[in-house]
């Protein structure tokens, strides 16, 4: 009877007990105060022995190894050696947390990075240069304020002697597959249109865009590489040229910085550029005649371009309450 009593007991137990108990994470939240340094208002944690990674949005002015302007990440000297560090899983475990020295918060990754300017989510709100990790504190992505980089691109970053990223004029997403959401129509011998699905690269079949993201960009500038994909019902399969990227994530993204004009968020010209007659402080208002109030409007109207039979793009300009307008010629 008593046997019978416990076995209805181990069923009917509270849901906080026995099956569903909060996993540890305080192993991590301990090795993250013993392995990382102090750094301003934040913290860099050790990927080695001597050297510690955090990410900033400003370029630090203190002594940096090397940084990724793209992404805010900086690689720094420890001031005396790590005793344990940071390492990369290989596969990524189920039970994920976000984990500063004081603080950790269990949840999970909803979405993956894709590219340079959609950077990954975590299920909950979490702190600057919280490391994500599962139970054996390993690195699954870093936080910033807009979102989480992946574990690729911290690899990517520390095994590379100079922060160089590839492109090919196109920015993806997934939409029934592995979609061209974007075009640069200024990027020469581009063979990619909007919408095209790419199947795959060199013979790697494509599994999404956050994978396809890292292929391009991890790829040498001045490389050539092939293309299978789908347009229009129809079967292609195309060669593209690889250059070194110019834009993206905290390098404002507009698809003009081949013409050396460069745009804050708010499409303010940042520096003068005199091939152009256009000055810092100037204001861009429209695109082929289409109003434009971010970077996303400015691509997503020059990728309809690319297809277009216009051999100009017409920009306006505002400067101290004058509007003028420049052209750009495409390829």
């Amino acid at each position: 009877m008593a046997l019978r009593h416990f076995i209805f007991a181990l069923f009917f137990l509270p849901p906080l007990t026995l099956f569903s108990a909060p996993i540890d994470f305080k192993s991590c939240q301990l090795k993250y105060q013993v392995s990382s340094i102090a750094i301003g208002k934040t913290q860099g944690f050790a990927v080695d022995t001597q050297y510690a990674l955090y990410y900033s949005q400003k370029e630090p002015r203190g002594d940096v190894i090397k940084r990724d302007p793209f992404l805010g990440l900086n690689l720094v000297k420890a001031p005396k050696p790590f005793k344990h560090i940071f390492k990369f899983y290989n596969n990524d475990p189920k039970e994920l947390a976000a984990t500063l020295p004081k603080q950790v918060s269990e949840g999970k990754i909803i979405s993956e990075q894709i590219g340079l300017n959609t950077l990954g989510q975590f299920s909950k709100s979490i702190e600057e240069n919280s490391i994500i990790s599962g139970t054996c504190c390993g690195i699954i992505g870093i936080s910033t304020p807009k979102g989480i980089i992946d574990k690729g691109y911290i690899h990517h970053f520390l095994e590379s002697k100079a922060v160089v990223y590839a492109d090919i004029g196109i920015r993806l997403a997934d939409k029934k597959g592995t979609r061209v959401i974007e075009v640069n129509p200024f990027f020469e011998d581009s063979p990619f249109f909007l919408n095209d699905l790419i199947i795959s690269m060199d013979t790697k079949k494509t599994k999404n865009a956050a994978q396809l993201s890292r292929d391009i960009l991890f790829a040498s500038p001045g490389s050539k590489h092939t293309f299978v994909l789908i347009r229009e019902g129809k079967e292609l399969k195309l060669d593209a040229v690889f250059q070194k990227r110019l834009s993206g994530g905290l390098v404002p993204d507009s698809f003009f910085d081949l013409f050396g004009l460069m745009l804050d968020e708010d499409l303010i010209v940042k520096e003068d550029n005199g091939r152009y007659e256009i000055k810092k402080s100037d204001r861009l208002l429209s695109v082929m005649g289409k109003e434009v109030k971010t970077l996303g409007d400015i691509r997503q109207v020059l990728s309809v371009e690319k297809s277009s039979q216009d051999k100009m793009v017409v920009l306006l300009f505002r400067r101290n309450g004058f509007d003028f307008f420049i052209h750009f010629s495409k390829p």
